[in-house]
C-alpha cells in the first residue's frame, strides 16, 4: 500500500520519497518475519521504483537549473537585493525571448 502512496505523492507533492523509504523499511521488516510476502515484494518494488524515479526527476532538475545558470542569482555580490535576485531568477526561468 505504502508503494501505491508513494509513487502518487511524488507525482502530487514530490513526498514521496518519504513514503517511499518507509515502504522499503517496512517491507524488508515483513519479508524477514514471512508476513504476507506477495504483497511485501510488490511494495518493495514500488518503494524502490519511486526511489528510481525521484532521483532521475531530481537531476533532470539539477541539470536543467544549471545549464540556466540559476543559481549565479543568489550570488550577493552580483545581485545585492532581493528584487534584483528574483527578477534574474526570472529572467532565467523564462528563457529566450
Amino acid at each position: 500500500m505504502l508503494g501505491i502512496c508513494s509513487l502518487v505523492l511524488l507525482l502530487v507533492c514530490g513526498v514521496g520519497t518519504l513514503v517511499a523509504v518507509v515502504g522499503l523499511v517496512l517491507g524488508i521488516v515483513a519479508i524477514v518475519r514471512n508476513s504476507n510476502r506477495r504483497r511485501a515484494v510488490g511494495g518493495l518494488v514500488l518503494s524502490g521504483l519511486t526511489l528510481v524515479l525521484a532521483l532521475v526527476i531530481g537531476v533532470i532538475f539539477y541539470t536543467w537549473f544549471q545549464t540556466r545558470h540559476v543559481g549565479e542569482c543568489f550570488d550577493r555580490r552580483l545581485y545585492p537585493t532581493q528584487e534584483d535576485a528574483q527578477r534574474c531568477v526570472e529572467d532565467r526561468l523564462a528563457g529566450p525571448r
